[in-house]
């Protein structure tokens, strides 16, 4: 069962759902309004993204799930028109941490992202039961408290032996 406004509402009053950076103007009949915390590069309150670019941002709202619901995170219908694609994982119960979004810029246009813009929403959905290991009693919760991003967590070695420059590739392929 999806959350309704008033249950969003009520539980955030609690420092559930979302525990820091609420504001009650940001939610919606069925979602939460995440709004562009801070970018990785520091000092910056604006940035350009270059067609075909992507970052990852920051919310500025902490997330703090229940150990009987998950956070979805949806695109803005406003962003996707523009030709920007909000990228989230779900939110495991029993998570608690800002929320890390990759943005990337799909349009051929220049698009400019502003701190305090909403950037994507989150839908909670309550779940039958509380499982039998929530996220943060999971020994590799890479991304547990996660204040700042922490790249590939504890997947880093494994991630990156997937990956191969573009010079690699190139060089590999050409005569």
């Amino acid at each position: 069962m999806i959350l309704v406004d008033k249950t969003i509402k009520d539980f955030a009053t609690r420092g559930l759902l979302i525990s820091k950076g609420y504001a009650p103007s940001n939610v919606n009949s069925i979602s939460y309004d995440l709004t562009l915390g801070e970018f990785l590069e520091p000092d910056k309150e604006s940035i350009d993204v270059m067609p075909g670019e992507f970052l990852i941002v920051k919310t500025a709202e902490e997330l703090n799930i229940p150990k009987d619901i998950t956070g979805r995170i949806g695109e803005k219908n406003s962003l996707l028109r523009l030709g920007l694609k909000v990228d989230g994982p779900q939110y495991q119960p029993g998570h608690v941490t800002f929320a890390f979004l990759r943005v990337q810029n799909l349009s051929g246009d220049v698009i400019t992202l502003h701190q305090n813009m909403k950037i994507a929403q989150i839908y909670f959905e309550q779940l039958e039961c509380i499982p039998d290991t929530t996220y943060d009693q999971q020994r590799n919760a890479s991304f547990h408290q996660e204040d700042e991003y922490r790249g590939y967590g504890k997947y880093d070695t494994e991630y990156r032996k997937n990956l191969k420059s573009f010079t690699k590739i190139k060089d590999d392929i050409e005569p």
